[in-house]
């Protein structure tokens, strides 16, 4: 059996990737396209095989609970090592994504998920002092209390000696994910999975990156909804600066992974919006910029060659299957070999409520309800991608099906899709607190 790994850079745009990746070897899909626009439907998409509406994840409800089993409860069933490293909050056990993965890491940054751990980032929030006298203060806490010592004391350390201070930590975990994978022994039979954050908010690089001068940045939702002043193109260098501290640290990672494993599949699972309709961030719509992906696949028998066919990060679940040979129940299919186009969706489930209830201002509120309505897009070959807005459906490229729009609705309503009638069960405070600093809620 080989060994296979799929790494997620989380937030990245098509554009960016093409801008500092081009270094990256393999079979580059230029027509991939991400089943939804954030990150627990896409997830769920790439690991059950299904569209997310099909799952039941949808915007608030973010808990991978189907009862479809996951690839990595497949691989495992058939005996693979199955093991995680996820940097995103929502990716990890908290929300079901550990299901199947017989070891699932986290960088030191999440372990004040953990209810036994000392939440640093929320002390230094709510403290009076200043952060060296807060970490003191933390420290007593942490001696008297009854958190887990050892843990939380090595968290306020990490955080304390960050090279850039307590609110600018730079990497998001990256680094730990190199150290992770070059200190484990693989086995012959390997799924590694890992995603990384550097290219998501708040777009703080470690010092060496940064080519703007803003001290602090908004998060994409303060912005997209009016309620700060900020400077666009600042915003955007900042985020292009953290793509390019992604690309250097992927760029370690993937020799290491190049050099351990057969394949290796790289991909974003969302993009991000700039000023789009007055958008930003991701949370709005099926626009292009978000749905469009990046998408390579690397291996020894892999040939380096751009691919027009227009394909989906569903195809991903099929891939990684058959590359063990395993049987599973698919909408995707392998991206081995050659590769003809076929249609897909792209799914927004609207806007949850608790993020409209954090919209101060009745104006914005009244805005951002235009797309609490679910919205589709269709992808089909040679180059079509068609969208709904609140206003309108918009059509790019060229199709060889005849009305598009009805094609989409036509697959949209062949979809077995369950009720929502679960929500999503309370977040720990920790958990709320983590998702708020990067601008989900």
């Amino acid at each position: 059996m080989p060994r296979v790994a799929l790494v997620v850079l989380d937030t990245l745009r098509y554009d960016a990737f093409d801008a500092h990746f081009d270094w990256l070897p393999g079979k580059r899909f230029e027509h991939a396209y991400s089943p939804s626009h954030r990150t627990p439907p896409v997830h769920a998409a790439m690991f059950c095989g299904k569209y997310a509406s099909e799952l039941g994840v949808y915007a608030g409800a973010d808990a991978l609970d189907c009862p479809e089993p996951t690839l990595a409860e497949s691989l495992s069933a058939a005996g693979v090592r199955t093991r995680a490293f996820s940097a995103n909050t929502y990716i990890t056990e908290h929300f079901g994504f550990d299901r199947g993965f017989d070891e699932f890491e986290r960088p030191w940054q999440l372990d004040s998920l953990d209810d036994d751990v000392f939440d640093w980032q929320a002390h230094v929030d709510d403290s009076r002092f200043d952060p060296p006298l807060s970490y003191l203060s933390g420290v007593a806490h942490c001696l008297v209390g009854e958190k887990r010592t050892r843990r939380s004391l090595r968290d306020a350390a990490k955080r304390f000696s960050a090279r850039q201070g307590w609110f600018g930590l730079g990497d998001d975990g990256a680094e730990e994910c190199l150290a992770y994978l070059r200190d484990t022994e693989f086995e012959d039979d390997e799924f590694v999975f890992c995603n990384l954050m550097e290219a998501h908010e708040p777009y703080e690089p470690p010092e060496a990156y940064r080519t703007t001068d803003l001290e602090w940045l908004p998060t994409t939702a303060e912005i997209a909804l009016g309620e700060t002043s900020y400077d666009p193109e600042t915003v955007r260098q900042a985020y292009h600066d953290s793509v390019r501290y992604l690309a250097d640290r992927y760029e370690e990672i993937f020799a290491v992974l190049d050099d351990q494993f057969d394949y290796v599949i790289t991909c974003a699972d969302h993009g991000e919006l700039f000023d789009r309709d007055g958008l930003w961030g991701h949370f709005y719509g099926v626009y292009p910029e978000l749905t469009r992906v990046p998408l390579i696949i690397s291996g020894a028998d892999v040939d380096a060659t751009d691919c027009e066919a227009v394909v989906s990060l569903l195809d991903v679940h099929r891939t990684v299957a058959d590359l063990f040979d395993v049987d599973v129940e698919s909408r995707g299919r392998s991206l081995l070999g050659n590769v003809e186009g076929r249609s897909y969706l792209t799914e927004s489930h609207g806007i949850a409520e608790k993020r409209l209830d954090a919209v101060r201002s009745e104006a914005q509120r009244q805005r951002a309800r235009r797309y609490r309505q679910p919205l589709t897009g269709f992808a089909t070959p040679p180059s079509y991608y068609g969208y709904e807005t609140p206003a309108e459906f918009v059509e790019t490229g060229t199709a060889v099906v005849d009305v598009p729009y009805d094609r989409m609705v036509s697959l949209r309503d062949s979809l077995d899709t369950p009720s929502e009638e679960s929500a999503e069960g309370e977040m720990s405070e920790s958990v709320q607190s983590r998702l708020e600093d990067l601008g989900y809620v």
